[in-house]
């Protein structure tokens, strides 16, 4: 087995050549035209540090078995743009793997006996490879394996195995235009020449692994193919045919063709061309030459027959279709006159090499080929030229956007108008309710209810465009407003404050004009008296615009000044603070919520901020604050005084010191310290007592604190007999 190493980032595609003429000696299924994984087992697994990949079998995992169908047009390898289907004409491949990461590794293996008596057994698969390159060790990186596994002898047979892991110096690889740490090689052929393996067990065994590590991935493309007999078609000509042509696989470095003896070199191409046909029996040998380290040198025989069967090969010059449609080459009036029953293969070149993927649905103009083939194994490739006509030219209006318009009833839709579709020609314009043109539109030029409807075009040749369009029809907003709001010194008529009776889920904006064109900023601060307009938008645009009349009112004037500082006893008269006016009404508070009334404006005895409220008969507002200084007076305690009833200077009484002040704290103590009296507030003054006791005469001492900002008053008192 040879390992081919390839640094840069990988992924791998690999087909074996299919074609589709089946063999009864093939094994069933073995190149997955059933469109399954029939006979197929299935594995995934891992790849561990060494290198080691362990798979288990499992149903196909969807991602890492998947069965992939020749479509059109056809997908591309993201890297190397070429079809991730191999171009022999068969109709499926699989993906093995994905490019997720994570050590993960895949599998698919086909065993099955060669017939007895086939001691020549050929297969031959082709392959493309885009490898990813982490730098890792050879035995690290990701991987892909083709392998022929011989079951009876339990080894693998060596030359048409591979292993492929990144090196930047492989021959025949691109670097990818899309990445550039990507190389990849696009389709290439490797024959498995099998001698003397009749009744053997060999398997077939496709394999991809992450690297070691985790971090970089692989999958491949395998198809493959169902004639397991000679490579060369082409060996058989009817009676009357004036020329044989003899075909190998593509893809190979070189190509020579001798006689039996190999002393006649008859071409050096993939085709052999003879005119006329040579003798009945006559040993044609084929030399095929891969591209260094990508196969084994192989010689394939093939002999030259004749059939008395009739072969009459009848193709028509030319086809025409619609791009929309794409020519299908393969119609039996394309060959109509033919021998019944020739089977056809549909080519991109008259050698008849590439196969044209598509033949059901050729959408470019051009020359094609198709070759017939009856059962004897006679063929004849000629010339179709494929005309394609142009779809008509017809588009939605610039003013539709992403094929949706809305209606706002009670307008309707015009299907047939100027403004929903333009057409460039002379066409036949049709209205419908289903894409398909099934079920006709009976009045399309007026529109009453949402839907998709369809605008079909169609021109002499029958070519045609299918339009969509989606019509989303919608009821304008159902809503109401206050018609009048009235406010003082400034209105607002945000939806919360204006707008009543909603019957949808709107949005609105606000306005200066009956025609919305100049927007309301400061919904919520009007300050001039007037008409401003509501306008409701559905979620489709529809609108309804309501006006709102606006009446703003001032508020009363109010100038108030603050009072000069007083000294207590001395009060403050807060009227003595505005100017009083006629028909306003004024209160007084103490707190700027104006939830805590003054019951003395007349004779405010304490500082702090006041708040006067004027009210009109509109119920109009103006609110301005004044703050008021009292000072406090001077406080000299008596020295002294006789608690003993006579009615004379019985208690301690300390002048200007009242319940007014609460910060106001009096603590009176004895010679110990300890405290005999205290009064917060000053609520009353001492009478000499502690514990209702009288305290014996002699010396005490007091510290009276006013408030939280002043010095305390310290000093000493006695209480006389």
């Amino acid at each position: 087995m040879k390992t081919i190493l390839l640094y840069q980032r990988w992924f791998v595609i690999v087909t074996v050549f299919s074609s589709i003429q089946v063999s009864a000696q093939c094994p069933a299924n073995i190149g997955f035209e059933q469109g399954d994984f029939t006979n197929w087992i299935c594995s995934i697994g891992k790849v561990d540090g060494t290198g080691t990949v362990s798979v288990s079998g499992t149903a196909p995992v969807p991602g890492r078995h998947t069965m992939l169908k020749n479509t059109f047009p056809q997908a591309k390898d993201p890297f190397g743009h070429f079809s991730v289907n191999c171009p022999n004409g068969s109709n499926y491949s699989i993906q093995l793997g994905n490019s997720s990461t994570g050590a993960q590794a895949e599998r698919v293996s086909y065993e099955f006996t060669i017939p007895a008596g086939q001691n020549i057994f050929s297969i031959i698969y082709n392959y493309a490879v885009v490898l990813q390159n982490p730098n890792h060790n050879p035995y690290e990186q990701p991987r892909f394996t083709a392998y022929v596994f011989d079951v009876n002898a339990n080894q693998y047979i060596d030359c048409p195995s591979f292993s492929f892991v990144a090196d930047g110096n492989l021959p025949g690889f691109k670097q990818s235009d899309v990445d550039k740490t990507v190389l990849y090689k696009e389709w290439s052929p490797v024959t498995i020449k099998l001698i003397g393996y009749a009744g053997k067990t060999i398997r077939l065994e496709f394999t991809t692994n992450d690297c070691t590590k985790g971090g970089h991935f692989g999958y491949a493309y395998v198809d493959v193919n169902e004639n397991c007999t000679s490579p060369i078609s082409g060996n058989v000509f009817c009676n009357g045919q004036s020329k044989i042509s003899l075909t190998s696989p593509f893809g190979f470095k070189q190509y020579d063709w001798y006689d039996s003896s190999f002393s006649n070199q008859l071409g050096s191409s993939n085709v052999l061309t003879l005119s006329p046909p040579p003798p009945v029996g006559t040993k044609i040998a084929l030399i095929l030459t891969p591209y260094p380290g990508y196969g084994c040198l192989d010689t394939v025989y093939t002999t030259i027959q004749q059939s008395p069967d009739a072969f009459n090969f009848i193709l028509k010059d030319s086809v025409s279709s619609c791009i929309n449609l794409g020519a299908d080459i393969t119609k039996p009036i394309v060959s109509a006159g033919s021998t019944p029953n020739l089977n056809f293969y549909y080519y991109t070149d008259p050698d008849g090499l590439i196969y044209l993927g598509t033949p059901k649905n050729v959408t470019s103009a051009g020359t094609y080929y198709i070759k017939a083939q009856n059962t004897a194994g006679c063929t004849d490739i000629k010339p179709i030229t494929v005309f394609i006509n142009p779809s008509p030219d017809v588009k939605l209006a610039s003013a539709i956007n992403n094929s949706t318009v809305a209606i706002c009833k009670p307008a309707v839709l015009d299907l047939t108008s100027s403004s929903v579709v333009n057409v460039n020609g002379n066409y036949n314009i049709s209205y419908w309710k289903d894409i398909d043109a099934i079920i006709s539109l009976p009045s399309p030029n007026n529109i009453q209810s949402s839907g998709t409807y369809y605008i079909k075009a169609t021109d002499n040749y029958g070519c045609y465009t299918t339009l969509p369009l989606t019509a989303l029809v919608d009821n304008p907003p159902v809503f109401s407003v206050t018609p009048l709001i009235t406010d003082c010194g400034f209105a607002s008529i945000n939806i919360n404050k204006s707008v009543t009776g909603i019957a949808g889920n709107y949005t609105y904006s606000y306005w200066t004009d009956a025609a919305t064109s100049n927007p309301l900023n400061n919904t919520d601060s009007i300050v001039q008296s007037g008409t401003y307009y509501i306008k409701a938008n559905t979620a489709l645009g529809c609108s309804t615009t309501l006006p709102v009349t606006v009446k703003v009112n001032p508020n009363p004037t109010l100038t108030v000044s603050n009072p000069s500082p007083v000294t207590f006893p001395v009060t403050v008269d807060v009227y003595s603070t505005f100017s009083k006016l006629n028909g306003i009404n004024y209160s007084f508070w103490k707190n700027a919520a104006l939830t805590n009334p003054v019951t003395n404006p007349a004779s405010l005895d304490s500082s702090g901020t006041y708040y006067i409220k004027a009210t009109d008969s509109l119920g109009c507002t103006a609110v301005k604050a004044i703050s008021v200084v009292i000072k406090e007076p001077t406080i000299v305690p008596p020295n002294a005084f006789s608690p003993n009833g006579d009615g004379i200077n019985d208690t301690w009484q300390i002048q200007y010191l009242h319940a007014r002040n609460p910060q106001c704290v009096v603590q009176v103590f004895n010679r110990a310290g300890q405290m005999v009296f205290q009064s917060n507030g000053y609520a009353k003054p001492w009478d000499g007592r502690y514990q209702g006791n009288l305290l014996p005469f002699g010396t005490y001492y007091y510290i009276i604190k006013q408030n939280s900002f002043s010095q305390p008053i310290s000093g000493s008192i006695t209480i006389l007999p």
